[in-house]
């Protein structure tokens, strides 16, 4: 089954290293651009699952062109990675996307832009005031305001009245003084913070068509759309209801569970999940409750201890417990109950309401609440706002740890697929060696056999074709047999005297032939002396061979082939350096991965596994030398390894490493 593919418009290659992880284990595979014009062409080419967009690398002209490109696919799930940076009020942008809690600084750079800031906050979130006391915290005055009737005018206003100059008239006449005090308190009406924070019921078109207005009254003044505390409930919301999503850039790796439960029927992160309330003061329990059923919560109150644990029964039922009971002088005191429950559901969310009376008995509840393991404890009187947060935090904490466990379900799996892969291809190669290679053997045998005999006749070609065919798959097993034992650490390899000269003069004879076929010229140019060498003869002729026959498969009829070898003090390398297609900077770093081809490359070649190389670089660093590759594309390539110069016996001279880059 073909993966869906995800587009994502980024120059970041941390940031896209981590989404294709979390992108491949949501069954995603992930494609990359870098410019806004690659990514429209793209997104217009061909169908997408979701397109994934870094604002860190994006303008506010490429946002406008990829929101243009979205509005003719409006089904197509479109999610801004936002920074700091991006969402800072110093920059002039339309409306932009908020979740809480606030990333961090940023309330500092609304307290530094001097500009005109409006939070347009849905009821839940307003109710709850996190976001009034996330302001506060970080010393911005800001006024609260139950809707945005006038607040254009009033904002308008009230910025005349900050830029009025005019010094204040000398006021004689006792009416004078009454006019002008009268003025004075119609001045005083308008808020004096610049920044907003209003209660918002509309959608987010509503508050797009806000912020024009806005700006237009006001163009240096910027407007949030402040939606939820719940990111990434928030985003799949938003992809349901075709509306661009928003997640902090630090969310990445939450990207591809946002998307697979936005394709889902029922998306488990968009249920409602069903919170336990059980306090002895139903006053609280109310403002509880008017804080959290806004935010997409389900509460149930309860009236005892008894109550919680029978409703919470089933593991799942419940997705969180709020403890407000006594914490002695009852049957089941709150930390009895919390440990029952923890016990009963590792990942079930709670948190303790704890009397601040007496004080002994509230650290020592705190201390206890932390040591049994649950999601918070909080000390009474407690905010609505400060529940509703400490409740946010406590889900997403149990969610990322049933995050966590799929994904280690899902490795573990993975795992143990490619350890029968693996199985498979070790009993595959087995079969390869023993069952397939010894027939084979038999083919060519009688194929010569059949050939010396005949004469020249259709019958001859037919074996010879026999013969030719079966000397191709020959080697083509050969390759498997020898990746099995070096992946098995079982590759023979005999070394002794190497004789440089004779390796070179009877690769030379078998390749020589093939050129000759493929009108290319093939020349071998080595010193009369050389220093002595301590090598396998068959091995490195294999290496040699390998080399020279890529080099004459990729050059076209009238090109070189040479083979040169070169002598310095303590090594000596053996370069083969061809005319033919050459090699992509991007292709360089996997030539010597197995069963890599360039797209190039597999045009041009008539059989193999892309295995030659893989295996060629293991014979040459089992020799104590290295295999390494110089290419331009279109023009040519030089492929060379090195030898230690010793003598059979001898050992490495100390301190002497193969050259990362040989010498030319």
């Amino acid at each position: 089954m073909a993966k869906a593919k995800v587009l994502c418009l980024s120059s970041d290659r941390a940031l896209v290293t981590a989404l294709g992880q979390t992108m491949a284990g949501r069954q995603y595979e992930l494609m990359l651009v870098n410019t806004v014009l690659d990514a429209a062409a793209a997104l217009n080419a061909e169908e997408w699952a979701g397109f994934v967009a870094d604002g860190a690398n994006l303008k506010p002209a490429d946002r406008q062109a990829l929101l243009q490109v979205h509005q003719q696919r409006p089904n197509l799930p479109l999610i801004w990675l936002e920074t700091l940076a991006t969402l800072s009020p110093v920059d002039e942008a339309p409306v932009r996307r908020l979740g809480l809690p606030l990333p961090a600084g940023f309330a500092d750079q609304v307290r530094a832009c001097g500009k005109p800031v409006v939070f347009l906050v849905e009821p839940g979130v307003y109710a709850s005031r996190a976001l009034h006391t996330a302001l506060l915290d970080a010393g911005v005055q800001a006024v609260a305001i139950e809707n945005v009737v006038g607040l254009v005018d009033l904002m308008l206003r009230q910025e005349q009245y900050r830029q009025r100059q005019t010094p204040k008239p000398v006021l004689k006449s006792f009416l004078e003084k009454l006019g002008a005090s009268s003025a004075q308190e119609q001045e005083s009406a308008v808020p004096l913070s610049r920044v907003i924070v209003a209660r918002f019921a509309g959608s987010l078109a509503e508050a797009e068509a806000f912020d024009a207005k806005l700006r237009q009254a006001l163009p240096q003044a910027v407007c949030y759309f402040v939606s939820g505390i719940d990111a990434v409930g928030e985003a799949v919301k938003s992809i349901r209801a075709n509306i661009p999503a928003t997640l902090m850039r630090e969310l990445a790796p939450r990207v591809a569970g946002a998307l697979a439960d936005s394709a889902q029927a029922v998306a488990p992160r968009q249920q409602k999940p069903r919170l336990l309330i059980c306090d002895n003061n139903r006053a609280m329990l109310e403002q509880y409750a008017q804080a959290l059923v806004p935010n997409g919560y389900e509460v149930v109150p309860c009236e005892s201890g008894e109550q919680v644990l029978a409703m919470t029964a089933n593991p799942g039922a419940v997705n969180l417990v709020v403890l407000g009971l006594p914490l002695a002088f009852v049957q089941n005191s709150a930390l009895d109950i919390a440990k029952k429950l923890r016990d009963r559901d590792p990942n079930l969310g709670i948190v303790l309401l704890i009397e601040p009376h007496p004080l002994p008995t509230a650290l020592q509840a705190v201390s206890q609440a932390a040591s049994i393991g649950l999601d918070d404890a909080l000390i009474k009187p407690v905010q609505p706002g400060q529940l509703l947060y400490s409740v946010q935090k406590a889900l997403e904490r149990r969610f990322l740890l049933l995050e966590n466990a799929r994904l280690l379900k899902e490795v573990q799996a993975s795992n143990q697929k490619l350890a029968q892969l693996n199985d498979f291809q070790k009993k595959f190669f087995a079969v390869v060696a023993h069952d397939v290679k010894n027939p084979l053997t038999a083919i060519l045998g009688y194929a010569e056999v059949l050939g010396m005999r005949m004469k020249e006749s259709t019958e001859l070609q037919c074996v010879n074709h026999i013969h030719s065919a079966a000397k191709t798959l020959n080697l083509l097993i050969s390759d498997l047999i020898d990746l099995a034992a070096i992946e098995s650490g079982k590759l023979r390899v005999n070394i002794g005297e190497l004789d440089l000269h004779q390796v070179l003069s009877e690769v030379g004879g078998r390749v020589t032939v093939v050129a000759n076929q493929r009108k290319i010229k093939y020349a071998v140019e080595c010193p009369a002396q050389l220093p002595p060498l301590a090598g396998d003869p068959a091995r490195i002729g294999q290496v040699i061979q390998n080399l020279s026959t890529n080099g004459i498969q990729y050059t076209k009829e009238g090109g070189s082939v040479t083979v040169k070898v070169d002598v310095s003090p303590q090594w000596i390398t053996i370069g083969v350096t061809d005319t033919g297609i050459g090699i992509k900077k991007e292709d360089l770093p996997r030539v010597f991965e197995r069963f890599f081809q360039t797209e190039e490359a597999q045009k041009m070649r008539r059989a193999g596994f892309g295995l030659g190389l893989k295996i060629a670089r293991e014979i040459v660093q089992m020799h104590g030398g290295d295999l390494g590759v110089e290419s331009e594309f279109g023009k040519g390539s030089r492929f060379y390894f090195t030898l230690p110069v010793q003598k059979p016996a001898a050992a490495p001279a100390a301190g002497a490493a193969a050259p990362a880059v040989a010498p030319k």
